[in-house]
């Protein structure tokens, strides 16, 4: 039997209590303990171990307890109190639930905790704020990045008030000229949505403030060290700006220039302000821009230069280029970057070469292969017109060079294919060799006999060697044809014997291959 005193005490108890005995036989409940436990109004008989399967408890705030009837857990604090009674040694459970509040202050205890423990994991320094921009948390490499501040961290204090602290104590990182100045711009950023700023600290290290405001009206900030990234950065920017070769960085879409290096500024000859206007295929003549921009816009991958581009420079020259472009990523956007390599004088070295190769050094005309492949194009093309070959050969020639030697007979070379050149009127004048040239023309009959009298016409007038005027004239032979099916070889052998037969009429006279035209023999003062 109960004692009358503990009878009191279990009615009066406020929370649900149980009375057991040794073997763990429930003696005894109050009305709390009835209703929490749905144990009714009839004898016991149940055990405690039916409605604290735990039981014997451990050492905890608190235990999963079930109720009878529908076994439902339920987080409860738990205390047992034990004494000495007259037969037998008895115990006392006292159950109260866990309310919501608690329950809920324990899970923002345990959540705390977690975001404690995972932002220690982070690599970089991080803090974090509520709506009224005060310390919530910071983890311990945010305290070690601010030594001169570690002191004064402490949960509720503004992020306004440390940032004052620091300055006041001399002893701040960041490399600061301003006080009031920095603090209003620093304040102003951190309460953007968004915000990135670097910031160089006085040991010559940098760090990037990364700061984002969160749903509640929070912020959280991090802390990155970027030394080794703007020492990268800067290493790039010198090889960029110290590079002798021209180098654009270009938008990927727009082909707008976005970065020029020295090298581009000095073979351009623009400012930078006005280089950065332009696109990227601005400079390249207008026939070969609009090509230019959609290689570039096409472009899957890097590109080796293998097209010779022409472009204009700031004075107006034509510069001809190789174009090397390496495709670039930063995130999302695609950048280029050309590297431009100037070949102008490669290729006018080529071309000069070609045209040596195809002109006489002497005279500077177009020697016997040029002629040759010019024939043969003409006699191809089959533009219905009538090709016609010249063969000219220069008559008291010889003497010259027997009087006044072969530098002089070479400067009358040299005049003869000037007067050729005037009285040819466009047409190709070739020098075949020693004194014999020839004339390519397409042309109706009666230019032909025009062309060849103005040939004569042209060496009317003495020649002055040394002082001494020397009069030198000239025969002509010609043959002509329709294009289609005509053999060049053929075509200019025809004007050879034609020539031959001038020479033997009288000379200063022309002969055509042909007999529907009539030779001219124009009689020349011979000296």
């Amino acid at each position: 039997m109960l004692g009358a005193e503990i009878v009191a005490f279990l009615e009066a108890c406020p929370m649900a209590a149980l009375v057991i005995d040794t073997t763990g036989a429930i003696v005894s409940a109050n009305a709390e303990a009835r209703d929490f436990f749905g144990l009714g109004d009839q004898p016991f008989a149940a055990v405690i171990s039916d409605l604290l399967p735990d039981w014997p408890l451990a050492a905890a705030p608190a235990q999963p307890l079930v109720v009878a009837g529908n076994r439902h857990r339920r987080d409860c604090h738990v205390k047992v109190i034990t004494w000495q009674s007259a037969s037998d040694v008895m115990t006392a459970v006292l159950v109260e639930p866990e309310s919501e509040e608690r329950q809920a202050a324990f899970a923002a205890r345990e959540a705390n905790l977690r975001l404690r423990y995972v932002i220690e994991m982070l690599p970089e320094a991080v803090c974090v704020f509520d709506a009224n921009d005060r310390y919530v948390l910071w983890n311990e490499r945010y305290a070690e990045l601010y030594p001169d501040i570690a002191d004064h961290l402490k949960p509720g204090v503004a992020f306004e008030d440390i940032l004052k602290v620091s300055l006041a104590s001399n002893r701040m990182r960041e490399v600061v000229e301003d006080k009031d100045a920095w603090l209003r711009q620093r304040m102003r950023k951190f309460h953007q949505p968004v915000s990135q700023e670097e910031q160089q600290l006085r040991d010559g290290r940098w760090l990037r403030h990364d700061d984002r405001r969160t749903p509640d009206g929070g912020a959280i900030g991090t802390r990155v060290d970027i030394t080794d990234l703007k020492q990268r950065e800067e290493w790039l920017r010198q090889l960029f700006d110290a590079n002798p070769m021209p180098m654009l960085l270009c938008d990927g879409s727009s082909l707008q220039i976005l970065q020029a290096n020295r090298a581009a500024l000095d073979f351009y000859g623009f400012g930078k302000e006005a280089l950065l206007s332009w696109r990227a295929s601005n400079m390249h003549v207008e026939s070969e821009a609009d090509r230019f921009a959609r290689a570039l816009l096409e472009l899957g991958g890097d590109c080796e230069a293998r097209t010779v581009w022409r472009q204009r420079i700031a004075d107006g020259t034509e510069r001809h280029v190789l174009i090397y472009v390496r495709v670039l990523h930063e995130g999302k956007e695609r950048r280029l970057l050309l590297t431009i390599a100037d070949v102008s004088d490669r290729i006018l070295a080529e071309a000069e070469a070609n045209r040596l190769a195809a002109h006489d050094m002497l005279t500077g005309l177009p020697n016997r292969m040029c002629f040759y492949k010019a024939l043969g194009e003409a006699l191809r093309a089959n533009d219905g017109k009538r090709v016609a070959v010249f063969c000219l050969d220069l008559d008291g020639f010889k003497p010259v060079n027997d009087t006044f030697g072969h530098a002089a007979g070479d400067d009358v070379l040299k005049m003869v294919a000037e007067r050729l050149r005037g009285a040819a009127r466009g047409h190709m004048v070739a020098r075949l060799g020693g004194d014999e040239f020839a004339i390519l023309m397409e042309a109706d009959e009666g230019d032909v006999a025009e062309l060849a009298q103005g040939c004569i016409a042209a060496f009317k007038s003495s020649f002055l060697i040394e002082g001494v005027p020397v009069d030198i004239g000239i025969s002509v032979g010609v043959s002509a044809a329709p294009a289609e099916g005509q053999d060049g070889q053929a075509l200019v052998l025809e004007a050879d014997h034609a020539l031959y037969r001038a020479k033997a009429n009288g000379r200063n006279t022309w002969q055509m291959a042909s007999d529907s035209y009539r030779h001219r023999n124009v009689p020349r003062r011979r000296r």
